[in-house]
């Protein structure tokens, strides 16, 4: 079966159990079960590795699409867990450290780049400044 198919019927499975409303709590083994995931006692680590990053691309999937719903799709101790809406401004904030943390990175990536590569410009960097403050903006 294709891996957005995996992803889908895990999106699916959780939605027939009614566990996509706010502040539902998904525990982890239901994932694995409805992923087909089984998790050996002892394995090599590519084999946890491999799981993981199975059971991380299902997760983000679903996590996209709950997003245009104004919902997100958080990880906890025991699986994973609906935000509440006032929880989301939480996300929100990190989202946009995230994006602030990433800029200044982008800023001080080009301002020290050597100009005869011809990645560094006035223009790369009012982009970068247009994007900051519109970011400043919104909070």
């Amino acid at each position: 079966m294709p891996k957005g198919a995996v992803a889908r019927d895990l999106l699916d499975g959780l939605n027939s159990r009614g566990l996509l409303e706010y502040g539902s709590a998904i525990p982890t083994t239901l994932v694995h079960e409805l992923l087909g995931l089984e998790m050996p006692e002892q394995a090599p680590k590519a084999v946890y590795d491999r799981l993981a990053m199975a059971e991380l691309a299902a997760i983000d999937f679903c996590r996209n699409a709950l997003l245009s719903q104004g919902k997100y799709l958080a990880g906890t101790s025991t699986g994973y867990r609906v935000l509440l809406p006032s929880e989301n401004k939480g996300q929100i904030d990190s989202y946009m450290a995230s994006a602030d943390r990433k800029l200044s990175r982008a800023l001080r990536l080009s301002r020290s780049t050597p100009v005869t590569a011809g990645v560094r410009s006035d223009q790369t960097e009012v982009r970068i400044h247009m994007k900051k403050q519109h970011l400043q903006d919104a909070r």
